[in-house]
């Protein structure tokens, strides 16, 4: 099933698999719906797609990490499972006390030639379980190395 990118003005560009024909829409009226999304072209041609609305490309991975908690001071060890230029999922081995809005510090090494050391510290966006969402505070230190890692 073909994934197309939604900009930042919410519009996307949909182009027919079998005819190459461009069409650009409005994703906002999609934004609330299920995911997959039916579309057929003027050749008659119908087809399934997906919208996503993530500025940046997010990576599945599986890293060993770590983490520290700037709020308490606790810390556990994660299999990184999501990275992406802004963010982080991870996955805590063990039960956990991170919240909502939470500050981290979470390292772990990149899988590549490399193996980069990454550090960063995060702001966590929502927890379910032991698996946590969390968007990086900043992202000028390791962005050219992240960057090249996330290379489809």
């Amino acid at each position: 099933m073909k994934k197309f990118y939604v900009d930042e003005n919410n519009q996307v560009n949909i182009i027919c698999h079998k005819c190459g024909f461009e069409k650009i829409i409005d994703a906002n009226k999609f934004r609330n719906t299920k995911n997959k999304v039916n579309g057929k072209c003027k050749c008659i041609e119908g087809f399934e797609f997906t919208l996503e609305y993530r500025k940046h490309y997010r990576k599945g991975v599986m890293l060993p990490g770590e983490y520290v908690s700037r709020n308490n001071g606790d810390k556990g060890e994660v299999i990184i499972r999501e990275l992406s230029l802004t963010g982080i999922q991870f996955e805590n081995l063990k039960p956990n006390q991170i919240s909502k809005d939470d500050t981290l510090e979470v390292t772990f090494k990149l899988d590549n030639p490399l193996r980069k050391e990454i550090c960063k510290i995060v702001k966590v966006i929502w927890v379910r379980d032991r698996i946590v969402g969390a968007q990086f505070s900043e992202r000028k230190l390791y962005e050219k190395t992240l960057g090249f890692y996330l290379q489809k």
